[in-house]
Protein backbone atom coordinates (compact mmCIF):
# COMPACT_ATOMS: atom_id res chain seq x y z
CA UNK A 1 0.00 0.00 0.00
CA UNK A 2 2.75 2.46 0.97
CA UNK A 3 4.78 1.50 -2.10
CA UNK A 4 1.86 2.31 -4.44
CA UNK A 5 1.39 5.73 -2.76
CA UNK A 6 5.06 6.56 -3.27
CA UNK A 7 4.91 5.47 -6.90
CA UNK A 8 1.75 7.56 -7.40
CA UNK A 9 3.41 10.61 -5.84
CA UNK A 10 6.49 10.17 -8.03
CA UNK A 11 4.33 9.87 -11.13
CA UNK A 12 2.42 13.04 -10.21
CA UNK A 13 5.69 14.88 -9.61
CA UNK A 14 7.00 13.74 -13.01
CA UNK A 15 3.79 14.92 -14.71
CA UNK A 16 4.06 18.31 -13.00
CA UNK A 17 7.64 18.72 -14.17
CA UNK A 18 6.71 17.71 -17.73
CA UNK A 19 3.71 20.08 -17.72
CA UNK A 20 5.95 22.97 -16.69
CA UNK A 21 8.50 22.21 -19.38
CA UNK A 22 8.16 23.94 -22.70
CA UNK A 23 8.58 22.05 -25.94
CA UNK A 24 8.23 22.96 -29.58
CA UNK A 25 5.22 20.66 -29.97
CA UNK A 26 3.04 22.39 -27.34
CA UNK A 27 -0.36 23.07 -28.87
CA UNK A 28 -1.44 25.85 -26.52
CA UNK A 29 0.62 28.49 -28.26
CA UNK A 30 1.35 29.66 -31.76
CA UNK A 31 4.83 29.84 -33.23
CA UNK A 32 8.17 28.37 -32.34
CA UNK A 33 11.46 29.26 -30.71
CA UNK A 34 14.49 31.21 -31.75
CA UNK A 35 17.48 29.05 -30.93
CA UNK A 36 19.86 27.71 -33.52
CA UNK A 37 19.66 23.89 -33.48
CA UNK A 38 23.48 23.78 -33.69
CA UNK A 39 23.88 25.65 -30.37
CA UNK A 40 22.91 24.31 -26.96
CA UNK A 41 20.15 26.17 -25.11
CA UNK A 42 22.57 26.99 -22.28
CA UNK A 43 24.50 29.26 -24.66
CA UNK A 44 21.43 31.50 -24.85
CA UNK A 45 21.32 31.76 -21.05
CA UNK A 46 24.68 33.48 -20.74
CA UNK A 47 24.68 37.27 -20.48
CA UNK A 48 24.64 39.09 -23.80
CA UNK A 49 25.14 42.75 -24.66
CA UNK A 50 21.68 43.85 -25.84
CA UNK A 51 20.66 47.23 -24.50
CA UNK A 52 17.19 47.74 -23.03
CA UNK A 53 15.05 48.50 -26.09
CA UNK A 54 13.15 51.76 -26.38
CA UNK A 55 9.93 50.10 -27.50
CA UNK A 56 7.02 52.47 -27.04
CA UNK A 57 3.31 51.75 -27.12
CA UNK A 58 1.61 52.52 -30.42
CA UNK A 59 -1.02 55.16 -31.00
CA UNK A 60 -4.06 52.88 -31.02
CA UNK A 61 -6.18 55.49 -32.81
CA UNK A 62 -4.08 54.92 -35.93
CA UNK A 63 -5.49 51.39 -36.12
CA UNK A 64 -9.16 52.14 -35.59
CA UNK A 65 -9.14 50.77 -32.06
CA UNK A 66 -8.91 47.15 -33.28
CA UNK A 67 -6.85 45.07 -30.87
CA UNK A 68 -5.88 41.48 -30.19
CA UNK A 69 -5.53 41.01 -26.43
CA UNK A 70 -3.31 38.19 -25.15
CA UNK A 71 -1.78 37.39 -21.80
CA UNK A 72 1.66 35.81 -22.15
CA UNK A 73 3.60 33.95 -19.49
CA UNK A 74 7.19 32.81 -19.90
CA UNK A 75 6.82 29.08 -20.17
CA UNK A 76 10.41 28.00 -20.55
CA UNK A 77 13.72 28.31 -18.79
CA UNK A 78 13.68 32.09 -19.23
CA UNK A 79 11.11 32.37 -16.43
CA UNK A 80 14.00 31.81 -14.01
CA UNK A 81 15.67 34.97 -15.31
CA UNK A 82 12.72 37.37 -15.47
CA UNK A 83 12.60 40.57 -13.46
CA UNK A 84 10.54 43.71 -13.19
CA UNK A 85 12.85 45.40 -15.72
CA UNK A 86 11.93 43.02 -18.55
CA UNK A 87 9.75 43.94 -21.52
CA UNK A 88 7.51 41.99 -23.89
CA UNK A 89 6.71 43.45 -27.28
CA UNK A 90 4.50 42.42 -30.20
CA UNK A 91 5.30 43.66 -33.69
CA UNK A 92 3.63 43.46 -37.06
CA UNK A 93 6.33 43.92 -39.65
CA UNK A 94 8.81 46.28 -38.02
CA UNK A 95 6.14 48.28 -36.16
CA UNK A 96 5.69 47.95 -32.42
CA UNK A 97 2.00 47.16 -31.88
CA UNK A 98 2.10 46.43 -28.13
CA UNK A 99 4.63 46.64 -25.32
CA UNK A 100 4.40 45.88 -21.61
CA UNK A 101 6.51 45.20 -18.55
CA UNK A 102 5.63 42.14 -16.49
CA UNK A 103 2.72 42.14 -14.05
CA UNK A 104 2.27 39.73 -11.16
CA UNK A 105 -1.11 38.60 -9.89
CA UNK A 106 -1.67 35.70 -7.53
CA UNK A 107 1.98 34.70 -7.77
CA UNK A 108 1.84 34.44 -11.59
CA UNK A 109 4.03 36.79 -13.63
CA UNK A 110 2.63 37.57 -17.06
CA UNK A 111 2.71 40.13 -19.85
CA UNK A 112 -0.68 41.55 -20.92
CA UNK A 113 -0.42 42.63 -24.55
CA UNK A 114 -3.09 44.62 -26.35
CA UNK A 115 -1.84 44.34 -29.94
CA UNK A 116 -3.00 47.08 -32.32
CA UNK A 117 -4.07 45.92 -35.75
CA UNK A 118 -5.99 46.99 -38.80
CA UNK A 119 -8.24 43.92 -38.94
CA UNK A 120 -6.27 42.07 -41.62
CA UNK A 121 -4.57 38.74 -41.11
CA UNK A 122 -1.02 39.84 -40.46
CA UNK A 123 1.81 37.90 -38.81
CA UNK A 124 2.60 38.95 -35.25
CA UNK A 125 6.12 38.48 -33.94
CA UNK A 126 6.85 38.33 -30.23
CA UNK A 127 9.95 39.88 -28.65
CA UNK A 128 11.15 39.48 -25.08
CA UNK A 129 13.88 41.57 -23.49
CA UNK A 130 15.47 39.83 -20.50
CA UNK A 131 17.19 42.43 -18.34
CA UNK A 132 19.21 39.92 -16.31
CA UNK A 133 20.67 38.34 -19.44
CA UNK A 134 20.79 41.56 -21.49
CA UNK A 135 19.28 39.68 -24.43
CA UNK A 136 16.33 40.08 -26.76
CA UNK A 137 14.61 36.83 -27.75
CA UNK A 138 12.27 36.72 -30.77
CA UNK A 139 9.62 34.43 -32.18
CA UNK A 140 8.85 35.44 -35.75
CA UNK A 141 5.34 34.71 -37.01
CA UNK A 142 4.22 33.77 -33.50
CA UNK A 143 0.55 34.30 -34.34
CA UNK A 144 -1.77 35.73 -36.94
CA UNK A 145 -3.54 38.92 -35.88
CA UNK A 146 -7.11 38.04 -34.88
CA UNK A 147 -9.15 40.42 -32.75
CA UNK A 148 -11.40 37.53 -31.65
CA UNK A 149 -8.52 35.59 -30.07
CA UNK A 150 -9.16 34.55 -26.46
CA UNK A 151 -6.84 36.59 -24.19
CA UNK A 152 -5.83 33.53 -22.19
CA UNK A 153 -5.84 30.90 -24.92
CA UNK A 154 -7.94 27.77 -24.71
CA UNK A 155 -7.14 26.80 -21.13
CA UNK A 156 -4.40 29.02 -19.69
CA UNK A 157 -2.10 31.94 -20.44
CA UNK A 158 -0.11 31.70 -23.65
CA UNK A 159 3.30 30.19 -22.91
CA UNK A 160 5.53 30.72 -25.94
CA UNK A 161 8.89 28.94 -26.07
CA UNK A 162 11.60 31.42 -26.87
CA UNK A 163 14.15 28.65 -26.30
CA UNK A 164 13.79 25.28 -27.94
CA UNK A 165 16.34 22.58 -28.56
CA UNK A 166 14.74 21.63 -31.94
Amino acid sequence: MMKSKIISMLMLAALAIMAGACSSDDDDEPGGGTTDPEKPVTEYLTPGNDQRPDWTAPDYTLYGGITMAVQVELGDTLANYQSGNDLMCAKIGDEVRAVTPPLTTGGITYYPLSIAGDGTDQAVSLHYYCDQLHRIFTIKDWATFDASTKPTGESSLYRPCFLTSQ
